[in-house]
């Protein structure tokens, strides 16, 4: 019989004292696993204003990817938390917002920011450098971005894809090109990269318009570039001014071919304007499309979306699971720690997504150099 005489046994022969003393080191042992802190991620982007859509878009994503690995167990038992603040694409809120958030939440990383100018304030800010708290994943495919301190830029640069552009356009015999541009580093990069890229392919840049980054205001640019005998006018926009650009364009009578970069949402355009106003439109891509149902990762993050239904997604969606994906396997080879996660993601070589891949052998370039088109048909759909 069992008391609580310190001589009693059980019927093993194991004093009770012992058996205390392993009841109690078992429960300290798995107190790190139980009481495990969760791992922060913070994403500061526009969940609000011109940019929303597309801050949502990568929110949905990212909480795809860290929703996944969370199910399984998380890392080393700790849940991977996505923390998102709205900075509504304005880079002193960026910064602002940022510098609270880290001392609130204590993330092992910022992830995803919106804007090149956003993601251009935080590193002037030394945010990165005086934290130690790496930025993964920013939007922004710029040269001012690429290759800073703490940056780990998942995808193709805006030079890529002008380059695939070009490349494209020589092939189809299109050599006349105009440029609409948002007037702040990330339209004067792409406008940058066209400039410097066009003599390569024998490509004139016959005019470029600038538009407001506040106001979105493109009717001066519309105006313009009705006037220019181009047969490509490149968009070197984002979302809403995009979509206002191409219906004012269309219904004034213009027939050049419109093409824009990745930071387009296209799933934006396809609820703002209509089948016959978006037909033709030409939309350059960092990641698969979705009817690619071929490749693993497309098959995979095709099913998480059905699995948790959101009215956030779009096409900048994939390039958040990506970024989590990311994160997530740096986080399993590494300390979940600021330097731990970037010490991990340095030596990331040819991380294999299933159809696309990561490499950060050169900071210097994007951690991706995917890039490919897709065409919305007479229905409104993407085809390749």
């Amino acid at each position: 019989m069992l008391t609580s005489n310190s001589s009693a046994t059980v019927r093993c022969g194991t004093p009770l004292f012992l058996l205390r003393s392993l009841l109690i080191g078992a429960l300290f042992s798995a107190a790190p696993a139980a009481f495990a802190k969760d791992i922060v991620i913070a994403q500061i982007a526009p969940m609000t204003g011109v940019q929303g859509a597309a801050g949502k878009a990568y929110a949905a994503g990212l909480r795809l990817g860290f929703d996944a690995v969370n199910a399984s167990g998380g890392i080393n038992g700790s849940v991977v938390r996505l923390v998102s603040v709205d900075d509504a694409y304005k880079p002193e809120d960026t910064v602002r917002l940022a510098k609270e958030t880290i001392a609130r939440e204590n993330p092992v990383a910022l992830a995803a920011t919106v804007g090149t100018a956003n993601a251009d304030a935080l590193i002037k800010a030394g945010v990165m450098a005086s934290t130690g708290i790496p930025l993964i994943g920013p939007s922004s495919g710029a040269t001012s971005v690429i290759g800073q301190p703490g940056v780990f830029v998942t995808k193709a640069s805006y030079a890529d894809e002008v380059n695939q552009l070009f490349i494209t356009l020589k092939s189809m015999g299109l050599t006349r090109v105009a440029v609409l541009f948002q007037d702040d580093g990330y339209g004067r990069d792409l406008l940058a990269s066209a400039m410097l890229l066009a003599p390569k392919y024998k490509i004139e840049l016959i005019a470029q318009s600038p538009y407001d980054r506040i106001t979105g205001n493109v009717e001066p640019a519309v105006a313009a570039l009705l006037k220019a005998d181009a047969q490509v006018i490149f968009l070197a926009a984002i979302s809403a001014p995009a979509a206002s650009f191409i219906k004012a364009y269309k219904q004034r009578g213009g027939n050049a071919m419109l093409i824009g970069p990745s930071p387009i949402d296209v799933s934006y355009l396809q609820k703002q304007l209509s089948k016959e106003l978006l037909r033709g439109y030409v939309a350059s891509t960092v990641g698969p499309v979705e009817s690619r149902t071929s490749l693993p990762i497309i098959r995979e993050y095709l099913k998480l979306k059905a699995a948790s239904p959101s009215a956030d997604y779009g096409t900048r969606s994939l390039e958040g699971y990506v970024t989590a994906r990311v994160i997530v396997t740096a986080l399993q080879r590494g300390k979940a720690t600021p330097e731990g996660l970037s010490g991990s993601l340095k030596a990331l070589r040819g991380l294999d997504l299933g159809g696309m891949s990561v490499d950060f052998a050169d900071l210097k370039r994007g951690g991706s150099s995917y890039v490919d088109f897709v065409t919305i048909d007479r229905m409104g759909a993407m085809i390749r």
